[in-house]
């Protein structure tokens, strides 16, 4: 159950980063990110005053959440700036490294235990990924004037990594609930002040189809930690964290199927070893 709930968080934030990319187009990405976040943080406000996903929480934890929220914020800035300056087929991969770092943080911190096929279904779908979402041909054609673009995508692969993790840490203890909530919060708090601080707070693309895109990728992006945090609740967070790697695989198919582009063949071989992997892993786990 831990690894399909996985595999629903890649396919959640898979369709997610496609939605956000359309609305970014539309009305900038800062927007979109702030957008997103408030849609998302009203919907789980409601859920917890239902529920009192918060009775439990100690100051401590907000705390923790808080740093967990500073890390969201760093990422979701950093991923957004990559994209404008470096070359997508380099920054993806890169990106998509995040899962690496949830897997090692689980194994450091939650001293969870990898066995030997599982370490190699692993090691698959990582290759799989990287390489599913690399044209190696535009790697070659890397400017320096994108080294930049590539070191943020490298700061976004550890920021998003620790905040899946951080997110998640909890939620034995408090719940699915009540972790994704006060990530969110913080996460948000610290986008509305950017946002206010560039001036980028107006939304001057208020159009039905804009308005729908940006809370799709709040209905998508939120489902995916929905999915992410109850998994770990059934299994080890370097199984459900290694189940999710494959999210970078959907926008790759949406590009050939809605945007005709037409991916390399290293990256159709990505997209078989993910497969792969993902198929040992619930074999082995």
């Amino acid at each position: 159950m831990g690894i399909a709930l996985g595999l629903a968080a890649a396919l959640s934030w898979g369709f997610s980063d496609y939605c956000a990319t359309l609305a970014s187009r539309r009305t900038g990405a800062v927007r979109t990110v702030l957008g997103f976040h408030l849609v998302a943080i009203v919907a789980l406000a409601v859920a917890v005053a239902a529920t009192g996903a918060l009775d439990g929480v100690t100051g401590e934890q907000v705390l923790v959440l808080a740093g967990v929220g500073a890390l969201g914020w760093v990422s979701y800035l950093a991923f957004y700036r990559a994209l404008a300056i470096g070359p997508i087929s380099i920054v993806s991969p890169i990106v998509s490294g995040y899962a690496v770092v949830a897997v090692i943080l689980a194994v450091l911190l939650l001293g969870e235990r990898l066995g030997g096929g599982e370490v190699a279904a692993v090691l698959i779908v990582f290759t799989g990924v990287a390489l599913a979402s690399a044209d190696l041909r535009k790697l070659r054609l890397t400017q320096r004037t994108q080294l930049l673009g590539i070191a943020l995508a490298v700061l976004t692969m550890f920021s998003i990594g620790a905040f899946v993790f951080g997110v998640s840490y909890y939620s034995g203890e408090l719940g699915w609930l009540g972790p994704i909530f006060l990530g969110r919060v913080f996460t948000g708090a610290l986008i509305a002040l950017t946002a206010i601080r560039g001036r980028e707070w107006r939304f001057p693309d208020r159009s039905t189809a804009t308005l729908g895109l940006i809370a799709m990728v709040a209905c998508l992006d939120t489902a995916g930690y929905i999915a992410f945090n109850v998994g770990v609740r059934e299994a080890d967070t370097s199984l459900v964290a290694t189940a999710a790697a494959p999210y970078a695989v959907v926008p790759v198919v949406l590009g050939v199927l809605i945007l005709r582009e037409r991916p390399a063949l290293v990256q159709w071989l990505g997209a078989a070893l993910v497969i792969g992997g993902v198929v040992l892993l619930g074999l082995v786990a």
